[in-house]
């Protein structure tokens, strides 16, 4: 059990990318390469689609293994703060960014781990279609939202190829990232 509850804390590091007490300061622009090429600049906490306040239990998937994660969420318009737990409901670290700041704060990272994929993924996901839309072309990448039984399917393609894929319903949510080849399967807590 413990060894389980060591890989779920290395696969938080693997793929949210959290760092060690970290702080970097105001006008200094957050981004994140989308392909090996293509980046990505980071959105506001005010282009999020609305302001939340819930638990995710998240499923994660990375080189070939199953980690499982929860995270309690509380965003507005000026603010994203993320705390991670373990299964055992430990919290194993804290992210706060607001655009200007990204912080974070874990006992399982090392320093230097570039915590802004982690934000990037989440706005992928949750942020305003037309805004992330207009961000990600900047970047030469083409976002495409289909609706198709009952799912919202937002798509990032770099050319021909798609990168990522996200699926929504009302409870749940997948990503799926092709090249970096991980996966993130988000149930919605109440």
């Amino acid at each position: 059990m413990k060894v389980a509850l060591k890989l779920s804390a290395v696969f938080i590091v693997s793929i949210f990318i959290l760092s060690c007490v970290t702080k970097q300061e105001s006008s200094a622009k957050y981004s994140v390469y989308v392909t090996d090429s293509q980046k990505f600049e980071l959105l506001p906490p005010s282009a999020f689609e609305e302001n939340m306040d819930r638990f995710q239990n998240i499923t994660g998937q990375f080189q070939g293994k199953v980690h499982i994660f929860g995270a309690y969420i509380k965003s507005s318009q000026e603010e994203v703060a993320i705390t991670f737990f373990n299964q055992m409901g430990g919290s194993v670290g804290d992210l706060l960014f607001t655009g200007d700041s990204l912080e974070a704060n874990s006992h399982f990272t090392p320093q230097g781990t570039k915590f802004e994929y982690m934000m990037a993924d989440f706005q992928f996901c949750y942020c305003q279609k037309d805004v992330l839309a207009s961000s990600l072309e900047a970047a030469g990448l083409r976002f495409d939202v289909l609706e198709q039984d009952g799912k919202e399917i937002r798509q990032i393609w770099s050319g021909d190829q798609l990168v990522i894929q996200v699926e929504r319903t009302k409870n749940q949510t997948k990503l799926q990232n092709f090249l970096r080849q991980y996966s993130y399967d988000i149930q919605e807590g109440t």
